[in-house]
């Protein structure tokens, strides 16, 4: 990208792991003072290389203990921007994405129970997709292992079980 050095990506991948990071923290591993990270952090932002910042919270935490990512085959593009703007305000909506294949759209979203994700399928299928999908599929997630560039419990778990 344009503007963007070897440092700046460097910086990009640590706020990628820890978006916590203190500027101090920052600056020692890069070798920056604080200032300079502060004004590199700033062009970024201003780039739109850093689109925001966020906590990632375990669903369980929030009694949301069954994780889907719901695939959508699309059949017709008509007022489907309006409709992925309507789902992306829902609570239990994490993540939309248009993408390649056979399945045009992915919807990753969190529940209390596979009842409530049951009625949301339903609502998708009957209310808001109706006319511009040909078919869906749901899967269930099981265990988190990566998740926005953090390693997740597996890292852990991984670091027990290895051979020396």
């Amino acid at each position: 990208m344009p503007g963007v050095d070897e440092v700046d990506r460097k910086l990009l991948r640590e706020l990628r792991k820890n978006g916590r990071i203190t500027l101090t923290e920052l600056g020692h591993k890069l070798g920056l003072s604080p200032a300079s990270v502060r004004s590199r952090l700033g062009k970024l932002e201003r780039l739109g290389a850093v689109k925001g910042y966020t906590t990632i919270v375990d669903p369980a935490f929030l009694d949301e203990f069954v994780q889907a990512i719901i695939e959508v085959e699309v059949i017709s593009e008509a007022n489907l921007d309006g409709i992925l703007i309507e789902l992306a305000k829902r609570e239990e909506v994490l993540a939309i994405y248009r993408k390649t294949g056979e399945y045009q759209l992915m919807i990753r979203a969190s529940f209390k129970s596979p009842a409530e994700l049951k009625k949301f399928v339903e609502e998708l299928s009957y209310r808001h997709l109706r006319a511009n999908m040909r078919r869906y599929r749901v899967s269930v997630v099981l265990d988190e292992i990566k998740e926005n560039g953090v390693l997740m419990k597996a890292e852990r778990k991984g670091r027990r079980g290895r051979r020396r």
